[in-house]
């Protein structure tokens, strides 16, 4: 299995000229991917935590790209990191915005739908709620009922992927985002 480190994944980042809060974003999806994987594991959970790491810091490889040239960014930077010979991350990239429906109901947690779900949870750089990160994705991206429909139909998604996930830990969805607001504020005072 190929998989990138983290200043090979930030280097391609940059390769494919994400601005700096694009990266910031795709560093904090990690950190918040890292955190969920490694409960999860101890908890019994068979994950690749490299495999998490890598995906969810290349999740956004190709968002620059769509916006300045269209296309889905999820299925652009799936079929770039899948030629460069990481294929594995390429699969978690290609799910990062929609889950299969089979594996939700599966119940299985696998490397996919963790960094799926930390996306969800991560606006900008902020760990925020599923509720207040889709209201800023409605108000966003919300441009038309079918873009709105969309949005609410990916919401309830990741409210069934919060709900398997948090089934299996002894904290809650409310207890992610205590624990990165306090290291943000820990961040802070010591920049």
């Amino acid at each position: 299995m190929n998989i990138p480190d983290n200043k090979t994944a930030i280097k391609l980042l940059k390769r494919f000229e994400n601005p700096i809060h694009i990266i910031r974003h795709c560093v904090r999806v990690k950190d918040v991917s890292t955190f969920l994987s490694e409960r999860l594991c101890k908890k019994g959970v068979h994950l690749n935590k490299d495999l998490v790491r890598a995906g969810a810091l290349l999740h956004d490889i190709s968002k620059y790209r769509s916006i300045v040239s269209g296309g889905d960014h999820a299925i652009m930077g799936g079929k770039i990191l899948e030629e460069m010979g990481y294929g594995e991350v390429a699969q978690i990239v290609v799910c990062h915005v929609h889950i299969s429906r089979s594996l939700l109901e599966s119940g299985n947690i696998n490397e996919a739908l963790i960094v799926n779900y930390a996306d969800k949870r991560v606006k900008h750089t902020e760990v925020v709620s599923l509720r207040e990160r889709f209201e800023d994705l409605l108000k966003r991206y919300g441009l038309d009922e079918s873009r709105r429909k969309m949005i609410r139909s990916i919401y309830r998604e990741s409210r069934q992927m919060e709900d398997l996930i948090f089934s299996r830990l002894d904290i809650g969805p409310d207890d992610l985002t205590q624990n990165f607001r306090r290291k943000s504020q820990c961040q802070s005072q010591i920049l």
